[in-house]
C-alpha cells in the first residue's frame, strides 16, 4: 500500500489503531443502536482479568450462545456463535478486518487476552454499518491504550505481570505507557509457554503444547481539541509441535498423514485511525486504514515445508450527522485481499497458480431515529465484489443489503424490540491451504451468499434485577464450499452447495445487590443444512451443540480488597449423526465449574494477586463444538478440554 499524504491521513483516514480518545479528548458520545436488535454481548477487560483468561475458551466462557472448539490447544480453537463458525463472521482487531480462511483445521484469532480492552460481539446477520459480508455477525477486538492504564494525574507508568499454571504452563508480561503533552503511547509484550496439557483424570494430550509471543505498540496524538490521530501495531506468534490437522488426533489419510510436525502461526495487524468532530453538518468522522497479514508454516518429518499467507488491506470511513435527536450514519468500506501458497507441495498435480486476489467496495447509509419511547433504525448498504482465482477465473458479485429495527420502551422497566437484516457476501478467496493441496477448481458460475436474520426480544429491569431474551431465525442461501464437481465426478469443485437455516433463543438474567452479583443464561440453536443439522464435518460453516447454560457469581469484600468469584458452564447432551455414519449417537453433556479469588493487598490498584481453579472437579469432557466421533475411524477426533488447572498470577503497576 503506497504511503498517503499527511493531509489525507488527517482528513480522511482514521486508522483504528484503537487508541480511543474518549479519556483524553472529549469527543461526543454517540449511541450505537444494534442493527438487528439482537442480544449483542460485550466482554470487558475486568472480566478477563478476574478470571485469568488465557485463550479464546476463557474469553467467551460466560456467553451461552458462544462455544469454542479445539480443547486447550490455542491454535486449534475456533469460535462458534449460534452454531456458526468464525469464518462466517466479520472479525476485526482494532478496526482491521481479519481473514481466517488460511487452513480449516485451525483458527487465526490468537491473541493474549491481557492486551484486550473490550470485545464487542454482534450475533446474527449484521446491519448496514457493520461492514461487508457479515453473514453471521461480528467479533470486534479492541486493544488497550495508555489512557486505560494511566491513573488520575499520572503521566507515565509500567505494569509487570507473571503467572504459573499447574496444568503445565507459565506466562510473563511487561507494559510501559505514558502521556507527553498531546502525545501518548504504549508498548506491551507477553510470553506464554504451555507444555502438552492434561485432560480430566491426568490424561496427557500429546502434541498440544504452545509457545506464544504477543506484542502491542500504540502511539496517539491529539491534533487539536476535536481531532485525534492514532497508530497501532499488534503481533502474535504461536509455535508448537502439533498434528498436521491441529484440531484432530490420529486422523488417517492416504496422501497427507496427520503426523506431528513443527508449526507456526504469525499475525501482524497495523491500523491508523483518525477521529474528528464538528465539521459543519458532519458531527463526527471516524476512519481506519489498516493492513493485516497472517501466515502459517509447517515442516513434516521428511523435511517438506509448506506455508500459506493472507494479506488484507482496507480503508473504512464512517461519518455521523446529528439531526436534532436523530442520527444519520453513512460511509464507505474498501478492502483488498491477496492470498498465496509460499511453497507449493502439489501432491495432486494441481494446475493452479497458488495465488488469488479479491476486492470489495461498498457504501452504506443508516438512520437512527429517536422518538422518545420508540426508536427506529433503518439502513441500506451496497457492495461490489471482484475475485480472481488461482486458475485466472474472474467472478463479480454485487447487491444491496437492507436492515431495519424498532425498540419500544413500554414502561420504565420493560423494552420490546424487533429487527430484520440482510447481508450479501460475494465470491471471495478460497481457503489458502486448498490452493496447492487438493486438485480443485471453482465452478464456472458461483452465486453470492445471501443471509437474512429476523429477531424479536425484550429487556426487563427492576432495581438490581435484569432479564433479557430474544428469538431469532437466520437463513443463508447459496452457501459456498468444496464438493464433487457436477460435470466431473472425479474432481472437486468450489460452488454453491446448500441453503442454511438456524433458529433459536437466548435468555439472560443478572442480579446486583451491594457487593453481590449473580447471573444465569441459557441459549439453544437448531441448525438445518438441506434438511440435516450441522455436523462436525461442516467445517467452514458450523456445527451443532446442545442447549447451553452459564452461571456466574461474584462477591466483593471491600474491607480486605478481596473478590470471590465462580463461573459455571453446563451443556446438555445432544443426539446427532456422526461423520461417515447414518446411525445416531449422543454427544455427552457436561458441567464445568471455575473458582477465582482476587486480592489487592495494598488496597489499591498497584499490587494484584489472583488465584483461580479451572475445572474444579477435574472433569474429562469434550466441548460439543469440537470434532466428535468419526464412524469410519471409530474414534473421537478432537482434543478434550483441559482438566483441573490451578493458576496463580501477580501483577504490579507503578
Amino acid at each position: 500500500m503506497p504511503p498517503l499524504p499527511l493531509r489525507s491521513l488527517v482528513v480522511l483516514l482514521p486508522l483504528a489503531f484503537n487508541v480511543y480518545a474518549e479519556d483524553i479528548v472529549q469527543l461526543p458520545a454517540v449511541q450505537a443502536i444494534a442493527q438487528t436488535p439482537s442480544q449483542d454481548g460485550t466482554v470487558e477487560r475486568a472480566q478477563l482479568k478476574e478470571s485469568q483468561a488465557r485463550d479464546l475458551h476463557d474469553m467467551f466462557k460466560q456467553d451461552a450462545e458462544i462455544s469454542v472448539s479445539g480443547g486447550s490447544n490455542p491454535v486449534a480453537q475456533k469460535v462458534y456463535i449460534r452454531g456458526m463458525e468464525e469464518s462466517m463472521l466479520n472479525v476485526s482487531i482494532d478496526g482491521a478486518t481479519q481473514n481466517n480462511h488460511l487452513y480449516h483445521h485451525q483458527s487465526t484469532l490468537v491473541i493474549d487476552p491481557a492486551l484486550i480492552k473490550r470485545v464487542e460481539i454482534e450475533k446474527g446477520t449484521a446491519a448496514a454499518s457493520a461492514g461487508p459480508g457479515a453473514l453471521g455477525g461480528a467479533i470486534r477486538v479492541l486493544t488497550l491504550d495508555a489512557s486505560d492504564l494511566l491513573s488520575e494525574g499520572q503521566n507515565t507508568g509500567a505494569l509487570l505481570s507473571g503467572g504459573l499454571m499447574s496444568n503445565k504452563g507459565w506466562k510473563t508480561g511487561a507494559t510501559v505507557y505514558g502521556r507527553f503533552g498531546s502525545v501518548d503511547g504504549l508498548i506491551s509484550a507477553s510470553h506464554l509457554d504451555l507444555s502438552d496439557y492434561q485432560s480430566g483424570g491426568g490424561i496427557d494430550e500429546i502434541n498440544s503444547g504452545s509457545k506464544q509471543r504477543n506484542l502491542l505498540i500504540k502511539l496517539g496524538a491529539n491534533i487539536s481539541e476535536s481531532q485525534r490521530l492514532s497508530l497501532s501495531h499488534q503481533a502474535t506468534e504461536d509455535k508448537g509441535t502439533r498434528y498436521l490437522r491441529a484440531n484432530m488426533v490420529g486422523f488417517k489419510h492416504p496422501v497427507l498423514p496427520n503426523e506431528a510436525m513443527p508449526q507456526s502461526l504469525l499475525r501482524n495487524t497495523t491500523s491508523l485511525k483518525y477521529d474528528g468532530k464538528d465539521f459543519g453538518p458532519i458531527s463526527r468522522i471516524e476512519s481506519t486504514l489498516y493492513q493485516s497479514k497472517v501466515e502459517g508454516d509447517r515442516t513434516n518429518k521428511a523435511g517438506e515445508y509448506s506455508s500459506e499467507s493472507i494479506t488484507t488491506q482496507g480503508l473504512d470511513i464512517g461519518l455521523k450527522s446529528a439531526i436534532g435527536e436523530h442520527l444519520l450514519k453513512y460511509g464507505v468500506n474498501l478492502r483488498k485481499e491477496n492470498s498465496q501458497t509460499n511453497q507449493i507441495r502439489d501432491p495432486y498435480q494441481n494446475t493452479g497458480s497458488g495465488k488469488e486476489e479479491s476486492t470489495v467496495a461498498g457504501g452504506y447509509v443508516e438512520g437512527l431515529l429517536d422518538f422518545g419511547k420508540v426508536n427506529l433504525s433503518a439502513g441500506l448498504r451496497y457492495d461490489r465484489y471482484d475475485y480472481t482465482d488461482n486458475h485466472n477465473q474472474n467472478f463479480k458479485s454485487n447487491g444491496f443489503s437492507p436492515s431495519a429495527g424498532v425498540s419500544w420502551q413500554v414502561i420504565d422497566s420493560l423494552q420490546l424490540k424487533a429487527g430484520y437484516a440482510k447481508a450479501l457476501r460475494g465470491v471471495g478467496l478460497n481457503e489458502v491451504f486448498l490452493l496447492d493441496m487438493i486438485a480443485w477448481a471453482n465452478a464456472p458460475k458461483i452465486e453470492a451468499e445471501k443471509a437474512s436474520n429476523s429477531e424479536v426480544g425484550f429487556v426487563f429491569t427492576n432495581k438490581g434485577f435484569t432479564l433479557s431474551g430474544n428469538l431469532f431465525q437466520q437463513n443463508i442461501d447459496n452457501f459456498i464450499d468444496v464438493d464433487t464437481c457436477t460435470a466431473n465426478p472425479d474432481a472437486d469443485c468450489r460452488m454453491n452447495v446448500a441453503d442454511v437455516d438456524i433458529k433459536g433463543y437466548e435468555l439472560r438474567s443478572e442480579y446486583r445487590e451491594g457487593n453481590l452479583r449473580i447471573g444465569l443464561s441459557v441459549a439453544e440453536s437448531k441448525s438445518d443444512r438441506d434438511g440435516k443439522p450441522f455436523s462436525d464435518g461442516d467445517q467452514g460453516l458450523g456445527t451443532s451443540y446442545g442447549r447451553s447454560w452459564t452461571t456466574h457469581a461474584a462477591y466483593d469484600i471491600p474491607t480486605y480488597s478481596l473478590q470471590l468469584g465462580w463461573q459455571g458452564r453446563f451443556v446438555e447432551a445432544l443426539d446427532y449423526t456422526p461423520v461417515a455414519s447414518t446411525m445416531p449417537m449422543t454427544k455427552a453433556g457436561f458441567g464445568v465449574n471455575d473458582l477465582y479469588v482476587n486480592w489487592q493487598p495494598l488496597k489499591k490498584d498497584t499490587l494484584n494477586l489472583r488465584f483461580a481453579v479451572k475445572n474444579v472437579f477435574d472433569q474429562q469432557y469434550y466441548d460439543q463444538a469440537t470434532f466428535a466421533y468419526h464412524a469410519r475411524l471409530k474414534k473421537v477426533l478432537g482434543h478434550p478440554e483441559a482438566g483441573r488447572d490451578i493458576r496463580i498470577e501477580a501483577s504490579y503497576k507503578f
